[in-house]
This record gives C-alpha cells, structure tokens and sequence, in this order.
C-alpha cells in the first residue's frame, strides 16, 4: 500500500502520462498525420487534454493524499471519475475536429474537419463520400456544380464561409482531377522564395521522394491554422506528401 503523497503523486502522474501518450500517438500518426497535427489544431487541443490529465489529477492527488484519511478511497476515486470524465470529453473533441478529407478544388487542396460536414449535407452524397473517415483524411476532389440554382446557394454559402469542400455531394473520385492537378503544379524550386532559410530542405525533397525535381511539384493546402504545401508527382498527380511549408507569398 502506498503510504504516503509524495509516492502516490508519482504513480499517478505515471498512469496518466501512459494514457496521455497513448492518445498523442492516435493523434498524431492516425486523426492528424504529420503537418496537419500542427495546422489542423491537433497539437493545441492535445496540450489541453494533457495540462487537464497530466497535470491536475496528480496534482490534486498530491495535495488530498492521506493514508489516515477516512474517505481517502473515495476522494480518490471522485478525482479518477472526473479526471475520466474530462480526459473522455477533451478526447471527443480531438476526435470530432479530425481532418476527414483532403479535397482537391480548382487549384488547390483544401482540409476538412469532421465537424465541419453537416449531417444532413452528409445524408445527400453518394458512397463513399458519405463516410467520415476514423483513420486520416482520405483524398477526393470536388466539381462545382452547373446548375445555376445551385450555383447561387453556394455563391452564398461561400460567402459565408462554408465553401464547396463541405458539401460531400460534389464530391468526385480524385483520379478525374489529375490532370487539373497536372496544370496547376509549380515547380518545387519556387518554394524557396517562400521560404527563406529553408533551401536546404527544399533542395533534398527529390532524395526524399525518390524522384527527380522535374517530376515534382507543388500546390497550396489550406488547413485551418496554417496553410500547407502538397508535394505532388507533376507526371501523373500522385499525392506524395504534406508538408509544414509556406505555399504562397504572405
């Protein structure tokens, strides 16, 4: 039996970093995968969780921790409850605003959350676009639409900030895209200009993806907090890669 605080403390400290990282390594290798971790918010909602779970449920054990205290089991277990309680509701909300899709529009890629698809406009699409993905985004590309009708409700929509990457409906295979895609790709030199101090990182991209830099290219990736650059194969419009690079001048 444990005896005293400054031992209870620590193994409880222990058991909630377990649970912490175990929840890091679903966020960041499967919900948010490498740069999206960063830019789609995952790192700041992971702090959160982990200040609540690691920090005050040790804390306040350390604090209440007195093996001669009567209900000391049931104070105990009360900080296990709403440490779960709080662990369970911060995980939800990492799970909710998952990116879900990466969807290829016009000329660039734009990251969808899940709370971002409204129900009922997930109703109206077609499988497979009527899923949401538990397991990184998946890649689609959207087609506006050529109703007229339809076309001014989304003139609409987009002015209010809900644009055509979150109506599944509009959604298209990616592969009838490619050659949009093909078009639109620049040269992966260009990034330089965007990203001072970075030339280094640039210039190793071919040994990286195996490939010579005439095949490479570039496209934006607007993704909540930061904007991203998709790496893309400029002779067939594979998608290789996200990267935490500036796409544009700003």
């Amino acid at each position: 039996m444990v005896k005293n605080r400054w031992r209870a403390a620590p193994i409880h400290l222990a058991l909630s970093a377990m649970v912490a990282a175990t929840i890091f390594a679903i966020a960041y290798f499967v919900w948010y995968p490498g740069a999206m971790f960063d830019a789609a918010g995952g790192r700041d909602l992971f702090l959160l969780i982990a200040g609540v779970d690691v920090t005050v449920g040790p804390l306040i054990t350390l604090i209440i921790f007195n093996p001669r205290k009567r209900w000391l089991k049931l104070d105990l277990a009360i900080i296990g409850v709403v440490q779960l309680i709080a662990l369970a509701y911060g995980t939800y909300v990492l799970f909710e605003a998952r990116p879900v899709w990466t969807v290829y529009v016009k000329d660039r890629y734009e990251l969808v959350r899940a709370n971002e698809i409204d129900e009922a406009e997930r109703a109206k699409a077609k499988p497979p676009f009527d899923a949401l993905s538990i397991t990184g985004p998946r890649l689609v590309a959207a087609r506006l639409p050529t109703d007229p009708d339809e076309q001014f409700k989304l003139a609409i929509s987009a002015a209010g900030g809900v644009d055509v990457q979150s109506y599944p409906r509009y959604y298209i295979p990616y592969d009838e895209a490619r050659s949009q895609v093909i078009s639109h790709a620049r040269p992966i030199a260009k990034l330089a200009d965007y990203n001072p101090g970075r030339g280094a990182e640039i210039a190793a991209l071919p040994k990286r993806f195996g490939l010579p830099e005439s095949r490479l290219g570039f496209l934006p990736m607007r993704a909540g907090k930061q904007d991203l650059t998709v790496i893309v194969d400029k002779s067939n419009a594979d998608y290789l890669g996200t990267l935490g690079l500036k796409p544009w001048q700003y």
